[in-house]
C-alpha cells in the first residue's frame, strides 16, 4: 500500500501535534536525573602558565599584572535545562494557547516556559556562595593552557537534557592590578550575567567530563567595536596615569561604565567553550 499526501499529525493542526509530542518528551525524561559537575575556570590566550601577567594592545601596548588580593564574592551559580529532544522548538503557555499565539524557542539556548515546580522549569545550582581569592593562580590547565579551576562548584542532580543557559551571580568582584607600573583598583558591584551555549551541550548518563564555563579577565580590558566605534578601556585608563586610580560606580564612571558592558557582552568576559567536531561540551 503506498500512502500519498500524508502530513504529520493531523491535517492543519500540525503545530498542536507537535506539543503533544514534546510535553510527552519532558514527562518520560521527568524522573530521569543524574549528578553531573561544572568546572568554572578562568584562562588567558597568552601561551603561558601565569595567568596574572598579559600583554594587550589598545593603540599602545600595555603591561598588565593582576594583584592576589583581588577576588570575587560569588552569590550564586546555575543552570536552565531543556529536554534532550527539544528539537521541535516550541513551547506554549496556558495564556498563550487560549489567544491562539505559538512561542518558539531554539533548541538549545532558551528555556522552555514551564512551571516552576516542572524538573525543566527549575534552576539547578553548580556554583556556592563564597569569596575566592588569587582568581589568576594557575591551578589546572584547558585545550588553550593554563587556567584557574575555581572551587566551591558542586554537583547537583539534573534532568536529562541540555544546557538552556547558566547565570552566575556575584555580591562584589574587586581586582587590584599594576598596568604598565601604575596602580589600579576595580571595584564592581552585586550583578549577574546569563550565559548562553552556542552548541549543544548535553546532560546524559555516561558523560566523559564536567560542564565547562569560562572567564577571561584578559577579555575584559580588551578593546572590542560597538556599532562600529571601537570601546578602548585601557587608553582611556592610561589618561588618568600617573595612578593610583580608582574605578567604581561613584569614581571614573566612565571606566566603570566600559568595564560593565564588558562583563554584559555575549563572550567576551563569561562564556561556554566553542564547539569543535567530536569534542563533547
Amino acid at each position: 500500500m503506498i500512502l500519498v499526501g500524508c502530513t504529520f499529525g493531523s491535517v492543519g493542526n500540525s503545530e498542536e501535534e507537535k506539543l503533544v509530542i514534546l510535553q510527552n518528551l519532558i514527562f518520560f525524561n521527568n524522573n530521569q536525573t543524574i549528578a553531573i559537575g561544572t568546572n568554572l575556570r578562568s584562562y588567558d590566550d597568552q601561551a603561558d602558565t601565569n595567568l596574572s601577567q598579559f600583554n594587550l594592545t589598545s593603540i599602545s601596548g600595555f603591561n598588565i599584572s593582576i594583584q592576589p588580593s583581588s577576588y570575587i564574592h560569588w552569590e550564586t551559580g546555575s543552570y536552565r535545562i531543556n529536554p534532550p529532544n527539544q528539537i521541535l522548538g516550541v513551547s506554549t503557555t496556558g495564556s498563550e494557547r487560549s489567544n491562539g499565539v505559538s512561542k518558539t524557542h531554539t533548541p538549545y539556548t532558551v528555556p522552555l516556559d514551564l512551571p516552576a515546580d516542572d524538573l525543566y522549569g527549575k534552576s539547578y545550582p553548580f556554583l556556592a556562595t563564597a569569596v575566592v581569592t588569587n582568581i589568576t593562580q594557575f591551578n589546572s590547565t584547558m585545550e588553550t593552557g593554563a587556567s584557574f579551576l575555581f572551587p566551591n562548584t558542586r554537583v547537583t542532580n539534573m534532568p536529562i537534557g541540555v544546557i538552556a543557559n547558566a547565570t552566575v551571580s556575584w555580591e562584589e568582584i574587586l581586582i587590584r592590578m599594576t598596568v604598565n607600573g601604575e596602580d589600579v583598583t576595580i571595584l564592581l558591584p552585586q550583578g549577574s550575567k546569563v550565559i548562553t551555549p552556542k552548541c549543544k551541550i548535553p546532560v546524559k548518563n555516561g558523560r566523559d567530563g564536567n560542564i565547562e564555563v569560562l572567564i577571561s579577565f584578559f577579555s575584559l580590558f580588551k578593546d572590542r567595536s560597538v556599532s562600529g566605534s571601537p570601546v578602548r578601556f585601557l587608553n582611556s585608563l592610561s589618561a588618568l596615569f600617573p595612578g593610583p586610580v580608582v574605578i567604581s560606580k561613584v569614581s571614573n564612571v566612565n571606566l566603570y561604565n566600559i568595564l560593565q558592558q564588558n562583563l554584559q557582552a555575549e563572550d567576551i568576559t563569561f562564556s561556554f567553550p566553542g564547539c569543535f567536531p567530536g569534542v563533547e561540551r
